[in-house]
């Protein structure tokens, strides 16, 4: 059994190690895709918590470690079996669901001037609104909502209005991508008011705990320009894979008050003890989100085939905070179907998500149906399609690992799908009438 489950495990980081060389150089260089950032996103939380665990390489900097390794021991051979074979299939149906929809893609259609610029002003306008609006709500929190234990007003609503600007910063770009007046630059591209009023807000999130919202928004701009514009070198890939590792090191310490004023202090911390504390910050977070399923695997068997209760009563997150604020009891969670699952800070494991609210065949299905989508909005031209797949794609690599429900709701289905419809049904409405007024005036 130990040598059948070595196999498996060996397996879980092998197929996905070759899938990425494999498109490496299909590609001639690396494209940060939908492909791309679920690999990423497989192996950093449902593979490398229990290859660390095995190795016990960071237990010593892990104040957490011995409640995680004893939840990690009291998992059973035959589950440990079932889960690797669950997590292959799971990979392998999402590597299918692209193939297959690379390969009965229809003609590329490509739509100009999908995007009016009235619509895009009016949807910024209001995002702004919403932000100064829960922003001043929360202005006592802003870089000390780590200090205060009270919970924070309008929080979550304050964070949909940042998403909502993000999404806005990303239809502009793309808008300007598709005009060609500002050439390949991703500077000029970047460079407008939506992204410039983000960059700000980004600072405001960063200090309410938004990191890894943030991070995502990053993630976008790498598959904008790895996947429209040209690829990226591996050195590149890397610097980048390290920096944002980095700087997510900086802001836990910060929001944790490290002081760092002390010249002497700082050169000793990042040359000293840099690589193993950054190591350290790297292995927590999937210690944290793994704990969740560790703990899941000890306890429960897991089922084939479920019906999505928990993800559709997630639905009712669609309405905005401030106007039903008991919305969340209205949701169905784990514990009313009998899971009680523990978790440290840090999120909560997809895979639990998954097979609760689909089973192992039903993920499976589910997998492919979301990687068969994405694969067709990638092949598309015009900058709505361009848009959604930018912002699905860049929720895959963190936010939709460590928290499901939420993230396929809020952040894919309400910001990065209907966002950007209901800103093209604007856009037509607004063309419509100004192709009415000019044909008045002749």
């Amino acid at each position: 059994m130990e040598v059948l489950i070595g196999w498996l495990h060996s397996l879980t980081l092998v197929i996905p190690g070759v899938t990425l060389l494999y498109l490496w150089y299909k590609r001639k260089g690396i494209e940060i895709d939908h492909i791309f950032l679920f690999t990423l996103g497989f192996i950093f939380y449902l593979i490398l918590p229990f290859t660390l665990a095995e190795t016990e390489l960071f237990s010593a900097n892990l104040g957490v470690y011995p409640t995680w390794k004893r939840a990690f021991d009291a998992i059973t051979p035959q589950t440990w079996v079932w889960y690797f074979i669950s997590v292959l299939l799971f990979y392998g149906s999402f590597i299918a669901g692209s193939w297959m929809s690379s390969k009965r893609s229809l003609p590329a259609v490509k739509i100009k001037n999908d995007i009016d610029p009235t619509a895009l002003n009016i949807f910024f306008v209001i995002a702004l609104f919403f932000i100064f609006v829960f922003g001043y709500s929360l202005r006592g929190y802003f870089f000390f909502a780590y200090q205060k234990s009270t919970q924070i007003p309008v929080f979550d609503s304050f964070i949909a209005a940042s998403i909502l600007l993000m999404s806005v910063a990303v239809c502009a770009t793309i808008r300007r991508y598709y005009k060609r007046k500002e050439g390949q630059s991703l500077w000029k591209l970047l460079f407008n008011p939506a992204v410039i009023s983000y960059c700000i807000v980004a600072v405001l999130l960063i200090s309410m705990g938004g990191r890894v919202i943030v991070g995502s928004s990053l993630i976008m701009v790498a598959v904008f320009f790895s996947v429209y514009i040209r690829r990226i070198h591996p050195l590149a890939a890397i610097a980048i894979f390290i920096a944002l590792i980095l700087s997510s090191h900086v802001v836990s310490m910060w929001r944790i008050g490290v002081s760092m004023q002390d010249t002497f202090a700082i050169q000793e911390y990042f040359v000293l003890r840099g690589w193993l504390m950054a190591a350290t910050v790297f292995s927590s977070e999937n210690f944290n989100v793994g704990y969740s399923l560790i703990d899941f695997l000890g306890k429960y068997s897991l089922p084939i085939l479920r019906f999505p209760l928990v993800l559709f009563s997630n639905l009712i997150g669609l309405i905005p905070s401030f106007l039903f604020p008991a919305k969340t009891s209205w949701m169905v969670g784990f514990t009313s179907l009998g899971y009680n699952v523990g978790g440290l800070s840090g999120g909560f494991n997809a895979y639990i998500s998954l097979v609760v609210n689909f089973g192992i065949l039903g993920a499976s299905l589910f997998l492919f149906g979301l990687s068969y989508v994405l694969q067709q909005l990638k092949h598309y031209s015009g900058p709505i399609a361009t848009a959604v797949y930018v912002m699905l794609s860049g929720w895959l690599a963190a936010l939709f690992f460590r928290n499901f429900e939420q993230t396929v709701i809020k952040q894919m289905l309400e910001f990065s799908v209907l966002m950007p419809l209901a800103l093209l049904v604007v856009s037509r409405i607004l063309m419509k009438r100004k192709e009415k007024l000019l044909h008045r005036q002749l």
